[in-house]
């Protein structure tokens, strides 16, 4: 009986996520009742916005959000709710099943670099491997727009006490084709 409600847990968490963020975000607007951004980790800040709660969630089920609190000089890419909805619920529920703890890691170290990095220090066709994963990360710099590993960076840099943050529109994908619009 125990087995059976574990296996519910991630299609229950999968389908709250889902209602809760239907919102539409064009005009995403991020840390607006958030007076300065410096004086909070990046870890607390994606806590504080209902844009950002889908990533939120699986931060915190993954294990390391106690640990990007603690990261210094990091740079973190942080998918939308709506970024996150474009995932299949199966993946989803794959990803927030007790059982791939690990591929929920993976998952969220694929949008973590070790290093403070501008959207200028990212060039044309660079790769990335800061997170030990052993996967390329593929960045694209049209000096305006900015993809990495598939996902383009929408917001300005977000300055937080211990690195900096942007938003993405998709999930950051290792060896992803760069699509430029």
């Amino acid at each position: 009986m125990m087995m059976k409600r574990l296996g519910i847990v991630p299609m229950l968490i999968t389908v709250a996520l889902i209602t809760f963020s239907t919102k539409a975000q064009s005009d995403l607007e991020v840390f607006n009742k958030v007076d300065n951004t410096e004086n909070f980790t990046t870890a607390d800040l994606v806590q504080m916005d209902r844009n950002l709660s889908n990533f939120s969630v699986l931060l915190r089920l993954s294990g390391l959000e106690a640990s990007l609190g603690q990261a210094e000089g990091h740079t973190l890419l942080v998918p939308t709710n709506e970024a996150l909805n474009k995932m299949s619920i199966d993946k989803f529920a794959e990803l927030t099943n007790p059982k791939n703890k690990a591929k929920l890691m993976q998952f969220i170290k694929y949008h973590f670099i070790a290093k403070k990095v501008t959207k200028w220090d990212m060039k044309e066709h660079d790769i990335i491997d800061e997170a030990g994963t052993q996967k390329e990360i593929r960045l694209s710099n049209t000096g305006d727009v900015v993809y990495v590993g598939g996902a383009q960076i929408i917001s300005p840099a977000i300055q937080a006490s211990n690195g900096l943050m942007y938003i993405v529109n998709n999930t950051v994908t290792p060896s992803e084709d760069i699509v430029l619009d």
